[in-house]
């Protein structure tokens, strides 16, 4: 009773808008009716028929039992728990990614506190580095984080945990990139295939499939395949699933996606996979090996003296820089490196503010000095 009069009064908190919206796109047809404060659903399923009434007005008397009703019988049709679809309902257009923490001699429901901490900092620490490795891909990410991806973070938000070991709950919010590098937020009303292709949609998808790749290349003992280019899963993002407390014995991260039920296109195959602290280990070498050949690598502090890109800066892909640095004899010197606009942009900045900068990567004295395969970071 007290889990119902809760989710009673969360009722207050939907939009009659999105709730329909919801219905038309999960299978209920619209029946007609001449109330305007009121619309009535109805769907036949696996030879169930239901219909609910819908209170478009939250100042009826009745507004949140009925409403509590629609969300009771959706949660029926669709064979799932009320606070679920309450979930979906509040979270109308948002993925919900949620991650099962389970150890040896851990009671259901409870966790130590710094447990908690650890796992719900690095959750957030792997969605930053999932975003990032999406928009800006390397294997190492120094410096800040860009402020596209910590918009994304911005809207991100932790749901209510659930009995079951100890379950976290991040829900996602759509929100797409412009190309001039703009952020915006979308709704349950923007168009499903711009859902489907946004940041939000990569990032869950991009997600899911690095944890089973990375899971799987283990188990083939196939770690040059994740520490390949081609991967693009970054260092980042590996310290951060192995910060989900994998470090402990018998311990288990599960990750499972619900996609957003309206935006049903371009969803990643797998939606669920499990890690054990047997990875632990491995994902450590991994991590190890990229830090070991980036450290082989040079590395340059200095100042960006130079600038150059397409002058139109709707039409940049990134640009060139220049930057003057001081050798090991303590004599100036010069290089210039390519970075793709999300570095460029930050170059720019750090050049406007005379920021110091560190560029790694591999030197080519043919020629002038440059720096190919660059990783950029600025020094707040």
């Amino acid at each position: 009773m007290i889990y119902s009069v809760n989710f009673i009064d969360m009722t207050e908190k939907l939009n009659p808008l999105a709730v329909c919206k919801y219905l038309e796109q999960t299978g209920w047809c619209l029946f007609p009716f001449k109330r305007e404060d009121v619309k009535i659903y109805q769907i036949s399923k696996e030879y169930t028929f239901r219909q609910v009434m819908v209170p478009m007005n939250k100042a009826l008397s009745d507004y949140k039992s009925v409403m509590y009703d629609v969300v009771q019988n959706v949660a029926d049709v669709e064979k799932k728990s009320v606070e679920q679809i309450m979930l979906y309902l509040i979270n109308p257009n948002s993925d919900i990614l949620k991650i099962r923490f389970s150890k040896k001699g851990m009671e259901s429901g409870n966790i130590l506190f710094d447990d908690a901490i650890r796992l719900y900092d690095n959750a957030k620490k792997l969605l930053a580095a999932t975003a990032i490795d999406i928009i800006n891909p390397k294997k190492i990410h120094y410096g800040r984080i860009d402020d596209s991806v910590q918009q994304f973070l911005n809207q991100c938000r932790f749901g209510q945990t659930e009995i079951g070991s100890y379950v976290v709950s991040v829900v996602c919010p759509f929100a797409e990139l412009s190309e001039e590098g703009g952020y915006k937020q979308l709704s349950i009303f923007s168009d499903e295939e711009r859902c489907a292709y946004s940041l939000t949609r990569k990032v869950t998808n991009k997600l899911m499939d690095n944890v089973t790749f990375v899971k799987r290349n283990i188990d083939e003992d196939n770690i040059e395949k994740i520490l390949s280019e081609e991967t693009k899963i970054s260092s980042n993002f590996l310290e951060a699933l192995n910060g989900l407390n994998l470090q402990y014995e018998n311990s288990l991260v599960e990750f499972t996606t619900e996609w957003s039920p309206t935006v049903k296109i371009n969803r990643s195959k797998n939606n669920h996979v499990r890690v054990t602290s047997d990875y632990y280990e491995p994902i450590g070498t991994v991590i190890d090996k990229i830090k070991e050949e980036s450290n082989k690598r040079t590395e340059i502090v200095g100042r960006i003296k130079q600038l150059s890109a397409a002058p139109v800066v709707d039409k940049r892909v990134g640009g060139v820089i220049t930057i003057v640095y001081l050798d090991e004899n303590n004599k100036p010197k010069s290089l210039s490196t390519h970075l793709e606009k999300e570095d460029y942009e930050n170059a720019v900045e750090a050049h406007q503010h005379g920021k110091v900068v560190r560029v790694v990567g591999d030197l080519s004295k043919k020629g002038k000095l440059r720096m190919e395969n660059t990783i950029f970071s600025v020094f707040d």
